[in-house]
């Protein structure tokens, strides 16, 4: 199991799926307090205050381990 980043972030781990108001995102890392993340379907990190992150729940319906499907993600990928 990985280690959490920094003290303040012990609920997130590097590569953890979080939310960031109800979008979905991965948590990359902490700096000068603040949590670096990078929304799911995009290649820029951005910089969010820690407590406005929440844990994703990794077990969907029926008891598997994926994610819940997101509003917030395009079905198909723009060309």
């Amino acid at each position: 199991m990985d280690s959490p980043v920094a003290a303040d972030s012990s609920d997130f781990y590097l590569d953890q799926p979080v939310l960031h108001h109800g979008r979905r995102a991965t948590f990359l890392s902490m700096r000068r307090g603040a949590a670096i993340i990078r929304y799911w379907g995009d290649s820029h990190a951005h910089s969010v205050p820690l407590e406005t992150l929440s844990r994703m729940r990794m077990t969907g319906p029926g008891g598997s381990r994926r994610p819940p499907a997101a509003t917030d993600e395009p079905i198909t990928r723009e060309r």
